[in-house]
């Protein structure tokens, strides 16, 4: 009996929170430009307030706004430049009286510092903004200007610690850095971050239909691309992960057994993901070789639609003695690389801490292996990095002729309005979907094909419907739970 979704993310759940722990116990110290996408480690506040003093917002005329206060249209004051400043210069100390009425000013620019008053050392207060300022003479004597208004000494001026405050929080522990987060460290002095590693996932795709298995050459003509490994390597990555596509393998236990046992012995990985090979009614290749290395299956398959023949176990760690030393050839030919084609980037170094690899084993449909990812292997790797569980986007189902009408005839329809999408009282339901911004919110549409086989509607999607288990309907203007493609990590 298939195991009920949110018993099955229950399950997935607890096996990532029991391995988060030592996961996070392998620290990775990094630049900041390389920190996008990665997960903090610890909570990070800001060293110090921000600005560290009162700078100029707008460029213009630096004053003492107690000498200008008489400053109008019918009495104009007059100020001469006692020199210029710009950003990052050092404060100059400027005489500061007022001489036959005249107040002397300094121009400066945006970021500068104040200048400082002779008089009283303290910094001058106000900007009149270059526009302000009528140029009445240049020239060997100086610039001699004029003003009609008062300036006010809260506008034009950056405060100090107005930013930030010593000690304000500017992210917590498991978030994602996103980029807005590389500015504010950034603006107050952080150059490295302490972040967890990335998860290293292997991708498998399982088929001897494949193109690029090694068995059955002469059959070439009727064999088909592998689209859910580069898919799903794209996937990992797209969240910031470390995924290595690694290739397809033939629908042989024995082939599989020995290609992850080899995997598992390196400690590169601490998540394996197949693709195909998994048949609903006999142990399929999948679950002999995970039953072959020793592992523990958790699922045998979930109520959902699509991509109900999903397994999911835990493998034995790579130190336990458990594995086995790999044989040296498949087919009695040495082993091949089964990924020839797609680039991987560098593997993160296997470090002293290890985490008890686990491993989803999806089906082969493309649509049905995309949905079980989203569903099952994201909240696995969010979990796994101390992110915390991801929320719904609500938006209104807007029917349009595009969008198809799904309904059964057998039982009475228990709306009026037309049936979008159906649900079931037995499994949940998914379907990939376009969300758009709308004058008066958001609104989602259901693709006009839904096959699980078909790669082009999926391609013109951008998120998912999840239609619960026990909802029998979605219609026209109901509200629905959207998912976008990839989880967002900020």
């Amino acid at each position: 009996m298939a195991t009920k979704f949110d018993d099955a993310r229950d399950i997935i759940g607890r096996a990532a929170s029991e391995r988060a722990e030592r996961f996070a116990q392998d620290e990775d110290l990094r630049d900041l430009d390389s920190v996008v996408g990665r997960i903090v480690k610890e909570d990070i506040d800001s060293p110090i307030s921000t600005p560290t003093f009162d700078a100029v917002a707008i460029s213009g005329y630096a004053v003492i706004a107690a000498q200008v206060t008489r400053a109008t249209a019918e009495r104009p004051m007059k100020l001469r430049c006692m020199g210029a400043m710009r950003a990052g210069d050092h404060p100059l100390e400027v005489d500061d009286r007022v001489v036959d009425g005249t107040v002397c000013c300094v121009e400066i620019t945006v970021g500068a510092a104040f200048p400082i008053a002779k008089s009283t050392g303290r910094p001058f207060d106000s900007i009149v903004p270059r526009e302000h300022a009528e140029v009445l003479q240049e020239g060997g004597s100086g610039k001699l200007l004029q003003i009609t208004r008062l300036p006010l000494t809260s506008w034009h001026k950056r405060i100090t610690g107005s930013d930030f405050r010593k000690g304000d929080r500017i992210i917590d522990r498991g978030m994602s850095i996103a980029p807005k987060y590389v500015m504010a460290l950034a603006s107050v002095g952080i150059r490295q971050v302490s972040v967890t590693r990335q998860v290293r996932v292997g991708i498998i795709s399982i088929g001897s239909e494949l193109q690029s298995t090694p068995i059955y050459p002469q059959a070439l003509g009727y064999k088909i691309p592998d689209a859910n490994g580069p898919f799903l390597t794209a996937a990992v990555r797209e969240m910031g992960e470390d995924a290595e596509y690694l290739g397809v393998l033939p629908d042989d236990s024995n082939t599989l057994t020995a290609f992850i046992r080899g995997k598992l012995d390196d400690n590169q990985f601490d998540v394996f993901v197949t693709t195909g090979g998994i048949n609903k009614s006999t142990p399929c290749s999948v679950q002999t070789t995970i039953y072959n290395l020793g592992g523990n299956l958790h699922l045998q398959s979930v109520a959902m639609q699509p991509g109900g023949s999903t397994l999911f176990a835990t493998l034995p760690e790579p130190d336990s003695g458990q594995y086995k030393q790999s044989p040296s050839s498949f087919y009695g030919s040495p082993i091949y690389n089964p990924n020839p084609n797609l680039w991987s980037p560098p593997k993160t170094p296997a470090k002293d801490i290890s985490v008890q690899p686990v491993i989803f084993a999806l089906p082969g449909g493309p649509i049905a292996s995309a949905c079980c990812f989203r569903f099952l292997v994201t909240p696995y790797i969010r979990a796994l990095i101390g992110m915390q569980t991801e929320c719904a986007i609500s938006a209104r189902v807007a029917f349009t002729q595009a969008t198809p009408i799904f309904s059964r005839h057998d039982r009475p329809s228990p709306k009026s309005n037309e049936t979008v999408v159906d649900g079931s009282m037995d499994y949940d339901t998914f379907r990939h979907a376009i969300l758009r911004s709308q004058v008066d919110g958001v609104s989602v549409e259901i693709a006009k094909e839904r096959s699980p086989a078909k790669a082009s509607p999926f391609a013109s999607s951008n998120c998912w419907m999840h239609v619960p288990r026990g909802h029998m309907s979605v219609g026209d203007g109901d509200l629905a739970n959207i998912y976008p493609f990839c989880s967002p990590k900020s």
